[in-house]
């Protein structure tokens, strides 16, 4: 609570500064507005009922300005939810970005709280993983608000015509948040069989890191553009976001231990336009992921390298009409038997969309099915832009398949999401 009040009066501090009549009469200031309202529906799991997941209300300030040839940034959000079943807290503030952007001998520098995002893939992430996740809505919630923003130093170094190095250090240690017991879309977590039956069970709750210098997380972006490629080299030293969950057993006692651990992250992407079509790939290698076994003498975890690419291909050839196609793969370099995971998954994702009455209606699905486990999920949507400042949409979020597979574990959640965006 103390570290908050602090983060608050830090931030509140900023604020303060930048709206003072000094920096007022000498920089140049634009507030945009935005009220969002969501409400979501869905079958109880006798299907007799409905019930209400979400009445969420989501009111957002971006700040921008200038002074002195420093640029600034405050996005600020108040959220309150009716019905308070998705997430840990029914309301909050969060200031999402709040950094200042300056030069200095021709390096640009982003200094302060900021999200970053990496790669060219949609719908799920490959290199877009220096900020944490919120997974409350699981992957339905826009990437734009379920990214966890972090406390980060900047600088992009130009390096010759079109190419750039990016460096940045983050201090800050975040990681991803999950939705709480007993709610939508709680992730099931089975542990292991054990091969006796345990007279006492111990689960004890992740130590994060100390947030210090030496705990820094760090990231490298080479970004150039040749022959009409569009083509970044990264490299991420980091925490993984979600913890390691060891098993140890002492005679029946069981206790599950959880660690975060570190992780080499090297990838790349290249991207390209072909007349109507826009080919988009991307490559990861983590070099230490860790996975569940059968294999109490590793207590239950095993280690193994990690490859994940993606080929996309966009097409834009039908008037007001995008057609878009990915394919997703993941593949342990270093597998063994005892894994309980599959060796290789694949998931494929096909994005329609067509725009209507000059661009005021948007007819919008989105498809993501895993070939190895069967199941997926089905988007569908309409957005209708009323006025210049007002878009009402209406989507679905259909899942299918077994219970065990990354979408299937949703298969009795679907549900319906009725929205309201209005600009101010």
């Amino acid at each position: 609570m103390l570290k908050e009040n602090k983060n608050l009066g830090l931030y509140f501090g900023i604020t303060a500064l930048i709206f003072s009549p000094q920096v007022l009469y000498a920089g140049d200031i634009s507030i945009a507005n935005q009220v969002v309202h969501e409400t979501s529906i869905t079958q109880n799991d006798n299907l007799d009922e409905v019930d209400v997941v979400k009445s969420e209300s989501l009111l957002k300030s971006d700040i921008y300005g200038e002074f002195n040839q420093i640029g600034f940034k405050i996005d600020v959000r108040f959220r309150y939810d009716l019905e308070n079943e998705i997430d840990s807290r029914q309301s909050e503030i969060q200031f999402r970005e709040a950094f200042v952007d300056l030069e200095t001998q021709e390096i640009y520098w982003r200094l302060g709280k900021q999200t970053i995002v990496w790669g060219a893939s949609d719908g799920l992430r490959l290199l877009d993983v220096i900020n944490p996740l919120n997974y409350r809505e699981f992957i339905l919630d826009d990437f734009d608000n379920s990214r966890i923003s972090l406390t980060s130093a900047s600088a992009d170094i130009p390096i010759s015509d079109g190419s750039s190095l990016t460096v940045i250090v983050i201090p800050e240690l975040k990681f991803n948040q999950y939705a709480k017991t007993g709610t939508q879309f709680e992730l099931s977590h089975p542990l292991p069989e054990l091969s006796q039956m345990a007279t006492s069970l111990q689960v004890n709750s992740a130590k994060e890191p100390q947030q210090s210098l030496h705990n820094s997380e760090l990231a490298l972006r080479y970004a150039t553009f040749a022959s009409g490629w569009d083509i970044t080299f990264n490299y991420f030293y980091h925490y993984q976001d979600d913890p390691v969950v060891f098993i140890d057993i002492d005679g029946g006692a069981v206790s599950v231990n959880q660690e975060y651990k570190r992780n080499t992250l090297i990838g790349g992407t290249a991207n390209n336009a072909f007349g109507d079509f826009v080919l988009r790939t991307e490559f990861v290698l983590n070099n230490s992921r860790y996975y569940s076994t059968d294999n109490p003498d590793q207590r239950f975890i095993n280690k193994a390298q990690e490859l994940q690419y993606v080929i996309g291909l966009d097409y834009s050839g039908i008037s007001d009409t995008l057609i878009s196609g990915q394919w997703f793969r993941r593949q342990l370099l270093s597998y063994e038997q005892d894994i309980t995971e599959d060796a290789v998954e694949n998931t494929l994702t096909l994005l329609l969309r067509r725009y209507y009455a000059n661009e005021t209606i948007i007819l919008e699905a989105l498809a993501l099915h895993s070939l190895d486990n069967s199941d997926g999920l089905v988007r569908p949507k309409v957005k209708y832009e009323l006025s210049t400042f007002v878009q009402l949409e209406l989507g679905a979020d259909i899942f299918y398949g077994v219970h065990r597979g990354f979408f299937g574990q949703f298969a009795a959640k679907d549900q319906i999401t009725l929205g309201i965006n209005i600009g101010f």
